[in-house]
Parts: structure tokens; C-alpha cells; sequence
């Protein structure tokens, strides 16, 4: 059984679908059921076709306010960090006293050497901290994520 379908369209619709369906050489009906349903390279989206762009739409959307919702509490520890460390320069530059004149060229040499080690420890910190626990030390013990 074939069931008639009624769309309401503006002259100018009208006429292009009728233009493309002629230059093709089949009935406004064939051509407007092939749009519809099968669509080819040269139309444009078919029921298929446009659904799932809309579901691509939403799930795009959706991930990335999800993705701005989860990095608020990361940017949120980000900028506290940066204030303490400006606050923490401003306070140890306030109460330092300065390096009398003939001592200055001693003192970089020093702290230039101490900032490589600290560099250094950081470094290692770091590579322990990327490393996986080894076995026993899961062993018994709940993980949480």
C-alpha cells in the first residue's frame, strides 16, 4: 500500500525541486522520495544522514561543556598556585636583604649551582611520579580513582 505524504513548500522550493528532478529525468514524487531516503553525492542530506548530524551536534556540544566543566576545578587550582607563588616571591624578596656589592658575583655562582639541584631533584620527583607502582605495593590495598 502506497500512502501519500503532503509538504508545504514556497514557489521558488517548488521550482528547484521540480528543475532538479527534470534534469534528471524522473517525476518530482521519484526524485523527492530518492532526496529523502537515498540521497546521492550530489544532493544534499538525507532523514539519515541529517538525524545523525543533529546527534553529532548534540554530542559535540555536550562534550565540550563537559570538558570546560571538568578542567574549572584544574584552572581553579592553577590560578591559587600562581597567587601563592607570587605571594610567596613578594615575601621572600621583601625580607632578603640585598647582597653587598663584592659578594654578588660569589652569590650567583652559588645560587646558579643550587637552582641546578633543585632542577634536578624536580626532574627526578617527576620521573617517580610517572613511574607505575610496582606489584607489592598494591597488594591488600584498595585503589581508588
Amino acid at each position: 500500500m502506497r500512502r501519500q505524504l503532503t509538504a508545504y513548500l514556497s514557489e521558488e522550493e517548488y521550482q528547484r525541486l521540480r528543475d532538479e528532478a527534470d534534469d534528471r529525468g524522473i517525476t518530482l514524487s521519484r526524485y523527492v522520495r530518492e532526496r529523502l531516503f537515498h540521497g546521492d553525492a550530489g544532493s544534499s542530506l538525507t532523514l539519515s544522514d541529517a538525524t545523525l548530524a543533529a546527534t553529532e551536534k548534540r554530542l559535540t556540544q555536550a562534550l565540550r561543556t563537559a570538558g570546560a566543566e571538568s578542567l574549572k576545578p584544574v584552572a581553579l587550582q592553577l590560578t591559587t598556585l600562581l597567587t601563592m607563588l607570587d605571594q610567596f616571591a613578594l615575601s621572600l624578596l621583601s625580607h632578603l636583604p640585598e647582597i653587598p656589592e663584592g659578594q654578588r658575583k660569589t652569590a650567583l655562582a652559588s645560587g646558579q649551582r643550587r637552582h641546578r639541584g633543585w632542577l634536578a631533584e624536580v626532574e627526578e620527583t617527576l620521573k617517580r611520579m610517572q613511574q607505575p607502582l610496582p606489584p607489592h605495593c598494591n597488594e591488600g590495598k584498595a585503589v581508588s580513582a
